[in-house]
């Protein structure tokens, strides 16, 4: 402690004659940083409404964020032939003959006898994941819980007659670990998937022709789609993740596109030509059918659910074994899926993939603030091959030295250098990933702004590393050891205070002239820190105002408002007072002509009370703002890639 004081103010008397300050490793020092260069915030996810169903704020989508690492599970009938889960499909078996591969004493049969689920989630701990997802439903249509639709494909019937659903949540639940179910509406157990209409029969394996019947054909497989998932969403439980995957119909379009069929959204149409019957569908409170994730929301307003359905999804998908590049996915939850195993489903004649294929795979995904969830595939008797065992399980050692720069942190808060390095952060420190494209064990950081180096260290061995401070506040780091895990060698660099400039308005005492009192839309929703609720105004008059009380004097350096609606030009001026009655213009936007529905503004002032007044409004807008954030360090809302 001593020599750090001693050390800083040796650095402080010597600020002018020297551009750097040096410190050893382990040093505590706090280097003073260039205080005016700006650093990025990390951009707004504001939850969008699709098909009258509004996207899970922040707060319920965080756990996904935070965990950065999942297990993704595919097992069904497609693990006895051992092809993957599109062997039904290729090799075009008919249901009958596909029925087999379950009730039939083969070397394909799938038994099940060794189906073990608390070895999955310890597998899954031993990971380092924090969540699992399990296929109850693939596109062969067999459940793995006894469905009970009368058509219905399912692990209740003979010869298995087991609920594999129910065992799962349990075990998944008693490892501490969040529950995902897996299901898809795709079913080619049904001629009509294929033709919904009757009318025009798309080309298919089985070679399913046009024929007027199979209109009624898919109203039974939309039933039987409702019918499971409120026997998913009711029969076990909380459950944390609603994995759809194939709303597309007849392998066409998008999943969006077929919309108009499965009616995915908060309700149904009662003129829909497909009705749902009564019994295997929902209704609301007020006797409205409820759509597919009306139904969800209402035995489980916390979940979250992917795209796939064909409503708009709280987070978004990035399928496959690519590697991440490009910038941080910024405004949204993305999750990286895939898998190591050649296929989904088992497959025996499929290579592992390498560890360094999975670290590449991985890491790149961390960097750009995107969650992973990586895919086994069990054999046919419920075993999950040791090759891929093996991989998960080295992963997991990689987790347990490194996973405080990967858990709970986001990407940034600079954006990644394709091939070479990316960072990650949380609270006070930001970790830098090299990758294998990096080359030497020196690195150079951008500016650390206003913030003071505290530390730095190689995070895998804990030891100190040497660096530098830059007048210009980069920070030059030595003697980096590449060889310990060339996969992804992190080097931790903790500030004196957080990385990202925070608002300093979140909490704070809100007003305004006017509030819309009955909804709750009051001012103290602005400042929330949620971008899920809202203040507005009692009426559509432009003129009404917000001012937050910052609690003292401040030194400000700009705003950021979300807005209720994007595409919408709000004219605006920001102004600042000391005490409460005398106030200065800070920004004057009165007369732009920006529609973004998030809009920042910069400038330098001393303050303690901040007001925003709507100054003008297009036709049926009113003064509303989500979110109405204050900053006291310099900021960017832009991602810029590192010099």
């Amino acid at each position: 402690m001593h020599e750090s004081i001693n050390r800083r103010s040796v650095l402080t008397g010597m600020a002018a004659l020297t551009a750097a300050t040096v410190a050893r490793p382990g040093a505590a020092l706090a280097a003073k940083a260039a205080p005016a260069a700006p650093l990025p915030i990390l951009p707004l996810r504001v939850p969008q409404v699709d098909q009258g169903l509004e996207q899970q704020p922040d707060d319920k989508i965080a756990w996904l964020q935070d965990a950065k690492l999942g297990m993704f599970i595919h097992w069904g009938v497609y693990s006895g032939p051992a092809k993957g889960e599109w062997y039904m499909h290729d090799a075009a078996v008919t249901p009958a003959n596909y029925q087999k591969f379950v009730t039939d004493a083969t070397s394909e049969q799938f038994t099940a006898d060794a189906y073990d689920p608390a070895a999955w989630a310890q597998l899954a701990k031993d990971f380092g994941a924090r969540y699992t997802v399990l296929t109850t439903r693939h596109h062969d249509g067999f459940a793995l819980w006894p469905a009970g639709q009368p058509n219905a494909f399912n692990a209740g019937q003979a010869p298995l007659r087991r609920d594999f659903v129910k065992d799962y949540v349990a075990a998944v639940r008693a490892a501490g670990l969040r529950v995902g179910l897996y299901y898809s509406p795709i079913n080619w157990r049904y001629p009509g998937y294929y033709d919904v209409y009757g009318t025009n029969c798309a080309k298919n394996p089985w070679g399913y022709t046009t024929d007027p019947a199979h209109k009624e054909n898919a109203r039974v497989m939309k039933n039987e789609v409702y019918e499971s998932i409120k026997e998913l969403v009711s029969q076990y439980g909380k459950i944390d993740d609603l994995w759809w995957d194939g709303g597309w119909l007849a392998e066409q379009g998008s999943d969006a596109d077929a919309k108009y069929f499965w009616e995915p959204g908060q309700l149904r149409d009662t003129s829909n030509q497909w009705p749902v019957d009564t019994g295997h569908g929902e209704t609301d409170a007020g006797g409205r059918p409820l759509g597919l994730m009306g139904m969800v929301r209402k035995h489980q307003p916390d979940i979250v659910a992917t795209p796939r359905s064909g409503w708009m999804g709280d987070y978004a998908i990035d399928e496959g074994g690519s590697i991440p590049s490009g910038a941080i996915r910024t405004g949204k939850l993305t999750e990286k899926a895939f898998t190591v195993c050649g296929s989904w489903g088992y497959n025996s004649s499929a290579a592992v993939m390498s560890y360094s294929e999975a670290m590449n795979i991985l890491v790149n995904c961390w960097v750009r603030n995107m969650t992973a969830i990586v895919n086994v595939g069990p054999d046919r008797h419920g075993t999950v091959p040791a090759a891929q065992a093996d991989l998960l399980r080295r992963i997991g050692t990689f987790m347990k030295a490194c996973g405080s720069s990967v858990y709970s942190t986001r990407g940034g808060p600079w954006n990644p250098v394709d091939g070479q390095y990316g960072f990650t952060c949380k609270d006070n420190t930001f970790y830098i990933h090299l990758l294998p494209g990096y080359s030497g064990t020196s690195f150079t950081t951008p500016s650390v702004g206003d913030a003071r180096v505290t530390s730095v260290h190689d995070l895998a061995a804990g030891a100190g590393l040497p660096y530098q401070v830059g007048s210009d506040g980069k920070v030059t780091i030595t003697g980096i050891d590449r060889t310990r895990h060339p996969e992804d060698s992190i080097v931790a660099v903790t500030l004196d205070r957080s990385v990202r400039p925070a608002d300093i308005a979140v909490g704070k005492t809100a007003t305004a002239d006017s509030e819309e009192i009955s909804p709750g839309n009051l001012a103290a929703k602005a400042v929330d820190g949620s971008t899920a609720t809202r203040w507005c105004a009692a009426d559509g008059n432009a003129g009404h105002s917000l001012k937050v009380d910052l609690g003292s004097t401040r030194s400000l350096t700009g705003t950021r408002i979300a807005w209720e609606f994007d595409n919408t030009r709000y004219r605006y001026r920001i102004e600042g007072s000391a005490n409460g009655t005398t106030w200065t213009t800070l920004a004057d936007l009165t007369g732009t002509t920006d529609t973004s529905q998030v809009q920042t503004a910069t400038f330098s002032a001393q303050a303690r009370y901040v007001r925003v007044t709507v100054t003008g409004l297009p036709s049926g807008a009113w003064a509303s703002i989500r979110s109405f954030e204050i900053y006291d360090r310099p900021f960017t809302a832009g991602l810029a890639i590192p010099a």
